[in-house]
């Protein structure tokens, strides 16, 4: 159970990517800061289906790419549903991996990875994209961010004409900052004027406006060490939703 999805509110101190997989661990937590955990975590789509008197069905999941999103919104039965999709940073991606004790089986776990330019620093999970290098010559480099941009827009399009064309009610925000509100080529302004921006919570808004940036403005994190939205932001950023999610139900 990832803190951010299960700490109230903000904790000073508390350490980037802190869990609570363990019941011993959950319970000296909670002793601690005097305050009571959820057992299951919570995040916007499920606050707002509960005030709406609805079932959440999750087909992603934290920490997932946009790649995810979109592979797994193909495969929903659609039947009186509402889709709420968050945009997540451009640069996570999906690889198809193989268990390694089954490594002659079939493929099996779609993995999530980040990219990141020659330039930065790899830590898990990144992967540097330097390809081209020609007899020890560097023919490109690579332009993550412009393609990030325009790989993005191009989810969205697909995602909102895939709902369009089942006719099925959808809201698309931004989790994470992708810089829309500064597009960087001219392919990518093109798409983000394809966008139905009635349908999306302003698609080009300032960093403040994606939920990342408005709960760290608030202070509805888990801690200054650790960005990620507590309940109160989770909360907070569904109450900022909601009025379009009635409009467009």
């Amino acid at each position: 159970m990832a803190v951010g999805n299960a700490v109230p509110t903000f904790i000073p101190g508390l350490e980037r990517g802190a869990n609570l997989h363990f019941k011993n661990r959950k319970k000296q937590f909670e002793k601690k800061h005097e305050l009571i955990i959820p057992n299951e975590p919570t995040n916007v789509g499920k606050i707002l289906a509960d005030k709406l008197d609805r079932k959440y069905n999750p087909i992603s999941q934290n920490g997932a790419s946009n790649e995810m999103i979109l592979r797994r919104l193909l495969h929903i039965q659609f039947r009186k549903t509402f889709v709420l999709i968050g945009i997540t940073s451009h640069n996570r991606r999906e690889g198809l991996t193989r268990v390694r004790e089954k490594y002659h089986s079939n493929p099996s776990h779609w993995h999530t990875w980040k990219m990141v330019g020659i330039d930065d620093q790899v830590n898990y999970k990144d992967v540097k994209f330097d390809p081209w290098i020609n007899k020890g010559v560097r023919e490109y480099y690579p332009a993550i961010e412009e393609e990030g941009q325009i790989r993005t827009a191009i989810q969205i399009l697909y995602m909102q004409n895939f709902c369009n064309a089942n006719r099925v009610p959808y809201l698309m925000y931004n989790a994470l900052y992708n810089g829309f509100d500064d597009p960087l080529t001219d392919e990518c302004k093109k798409l983000l004027g394809m966008v139905d921006q009635k349908n999306y919570y302003r698609l080009q808004g300032s960093f403040n406006e994606t939920q990342h940036g408005w709960c760290l403005k608030h202070k509805m994190v888990v801690s200054e060490l650790d960005e990620h939205p507590n309940v109160e932001g989770q909360t907070a950023w569904a109450e900022q939703l909601m009025p379009l999610v009635e409009e467009i139900l």
